[in-house]
């Protein structure tokens, strides 16, 4: 199960940084285009063979990136919840693209993802230690709205029990 796909990845960030990132040949024969068709399973007969090939090199590196962030994700949730989670949170979705991007970076990440994938990793040690929740999916909603009853055994003393006296 991942936390992220692809499409997840290139919705959040522009494609064409994540192409960029991805295609490390010289000339880039992958756009933008390209690998959002790829990543949303479309065909891309259209394209050469060789700009297919590039294409699927570009998915297995972005797929690899993914991987990498669940690994991390798991590492640190695992203290608390059941991995993988499922349901997703939408949290897990943006730390796992967040970190993702990083790996896709290497050792040229700008300083932006590096902070982007500190603040990730916080947010991870936070749901590990306890000071951030997923909730739990499989624990029953708490009600909300409707009355407050009390109730009580019967009287003991009273005006109305023994005759007044009590």
């Amino acid at each position: 199960m991942t936390y992220a796909t692809a499409t997840d990845l290139l919705d959040r960030f522009a494609a064409e940084e994540i192409a960029q990132r991805a295609d490390r040949s010289i000339p880039r024969l992958v756009t933008a285009p390209m690998l959002v068709t790829a990543a949303a399973g479309g065909s891309l007969a259209a394209y050469t063979a060789d700009e297919q090939a590039a294409v699927a090199a570009v998915l297995v590196s972005l797929n690899q990136a993914l991987a990498d962030a669940d690994s991390d994700i798991d590492g640190y949730v695992a203290t608390r919840y059941s991995v993988p989670l499922t349901p997703v949170p939408a949290v897990i979705t943006r730390l796992a693209c967040d970190l993702a991007r990083y790996y896709l970076y290497d050792d040229q990440a700008t300083e932006t993802i590096q902070k982007r994938r500190d603040s990730a990793q916080a947010v991870l040690r936070d749901i590990s230690a306890g000071k951030v929740s997923l909730g739990d999916p499989a624990a029953p909603a708490a009600p909300q709205g409707g009355t407050v009853e009390i109730s009580g055994p019967a009287r003991v003393f009273g005006r109305d029990v023994n005759g007044g006296l009590g």
